[in-house]
This record gives C-alpha cells, structure tokens and sequence, in this order.
C-alpha cells in the first residue's frame, strides 16, 4: 500500500491485499489517514473462500495421493502469496 500527494489531493493504491496474515505476508493495516482517491486492485475482492487451513490441507492432500500413487506435481504460480 502506498500513498501519494498530487497536488492536494490523497491518492491511496493498496495493490491485491488482504487482512488474513498468513505465513509470508502480513495482514494489511488500515491507515492513519484518509485518502481522496483510493485505488485498490481486486482480484479476488468478491470471492468467499473457505479458510486458509481447510485449503491447505486439501493442497497437501492432492499433492500427497498423486505422489504416493507414482505421479508427479507441477505447480504453476504467478504471485506473491501463492508461490512461496
């Protein structure tokens, strides 16, 4: 998250965030001020997603079976807080 002062006036740009901490990153703070404009970038703004916990384990889960039957696993990640 940053902020800029354009002659006056308080942009805010927050990027993709989130206020879950999670081991790499951490939660997203509110500012202390308020911003004029504010710009924030929404990729899974409106998903409801099931807790961090119960997707992690059904990631390990689906990586442990495929290995334990011979498979192999390729993951593709393309961002911060998914490909750590």
């Amino acid at each position: 998250m940053f902020m800029a002062d354009i002659a006056g006036v308080r942009v805010l740009y927050t990027e993709d965030y989130s206020r879950e901490e999670d081991c790499h990153l951490c939660a997203a703070k509110i500012p202390q001020f308020s911003p004029d404009i504010c710009i924030i970038e929404s990729t899974y703004g409106v998903q409801l997603h099931q807790p961090r916990n119960v997707r992690e384990k059904r990631f390990a889960d689906v990586i442990h079976s495929t290995i334990s039957q011979g498979g192999r696993v390729l993951i593709p990640a393309f961002a911060l807080g998914r490909a750590q």
